[in-house]
């Protein structure tokens, strides 16, 4: 059997892949960008095979380099396992997640049960709450945070984007439902305190020369309930509609979304990541968000 390379060049690897950007994996690494750039340019000559390519700003995975990455995401991820079965087969582990209430009930509590079937030793502990997570006093181990990912002192991993679009029951108005902006304002609208319907219409290309006015929201799970029963229009966010589209409770009413700066970040303490438990969850919200 061939020698593989090192772990810790395999590691580079994956970690470039993940983020399309020697730049982004330096960062995450703590080394320099030309220390991922000889890692690659090593593995590239024993390997023979060129696995990225320059794509404007982004150093994106050849197909060879997309076919290692999938071994090497894998392998990594077993490993993990594997190494967390040790340290935990006469206690098992206990991890605390922080994330906001409506991610925790529409996007993480119905992938969970894949998680428990992989990781039956590791016990999670679900907060929820409005304010971010202090994992000094709190007893949070990880969090999944909504931002621009520079949180100081903490390990920030990209889960992925989001984006905004009116969204419905299908039963909404007896099934007729307004297919284009001008006949959204027609249909009552609800509001959520943290978005702004004028700020999306904007983007449709119409400018709004009223207040967006009708029953406003705190909270988003309720806001979205309102929508799911057929009480207006709400603006939903992909991360948290997925779900309630995919099983016919909602329909996306333009194909137009607005797009934000902010995403979905995987964040924990730099000096977390000896902790098997807590690296397998990571590299498993990383895999639930890139298959969603």
């Amino acid at each position: 059997m061939a020698p593989l390379p090192p772990l810790e060049t395999l590691r580079v690897f994956e970690v470039a892949c993940r983020h399309g950007s020697y730049s982004e994996a330096a960062r995450e690494l703590h080394v320099t960008h030309s220390a991922v750039s000889q890692r690659i340019r090593q593995l590239e000559e024993e390997l023979g095979l060129t696995l990225f390519e320059r794509q404007g700003n982004r150093m994106a995975p050849t197909p060879a380099g997309l076919r290692l990455q999938a071994g090497v995401k894998g392998a990594f991820s077993e490993l993990n396992a594997a190494l967390g079965s040790l340290h935990t087969r006469r206690a098992d582990a206990e991890l605390t997640v922080s994330l906001l209430p409506v991610m925790a009930a529409r996007w993480l509590v119905p992938r969970l049960s894949r998680f428990t079937a992989r990781y039956p030793y590791i016990n999670l502990h679900i907060k929820t709450g409005q304010s971010l997570a202090n994992f000094t006093s709190d007893g949070v181990d990880i969090a999944i945070r909504f931002g621009t990912g520079d949180w100081r002192g903490l390990r920030a991993i990209k889960l992925f984007g989001e984006e905004f679009f009116p969204v419905c029951s299908p039963s909404l108005n007896g099934g007729r439902l307004p297919k284009d902006p001008v006949a959204m304002l027609s249909e009552p609208l609800l509001i959520d305190r943290n978005l702004s319907w004028r700020a999306w219409f904007k983007s449709a290309g119409l400018k709004l020369d009223r207040d967006i006015v009708g029953t406003s929201f705190t909270d988003t799970n309720a806001l979205m309930e309102a929508a799911v029963t057929g009480q207006g229009i709400a603006l939903g966010r992909l991360s948290i509609t997925r779900s309630d589209m995919l099983a016919g409770k909602l329909v996306r009413l333009s194909d137009h979304g607005l797009r934000v700066a902010y995403c979905h970040y995987a964040v924990y303490p730099t000096s977390s990541e000896s902790n098997p438990a807590l690296v397998a969850f990571r590299d498993w919200l990383v895999a639930e968000a890139q298959r969603g």
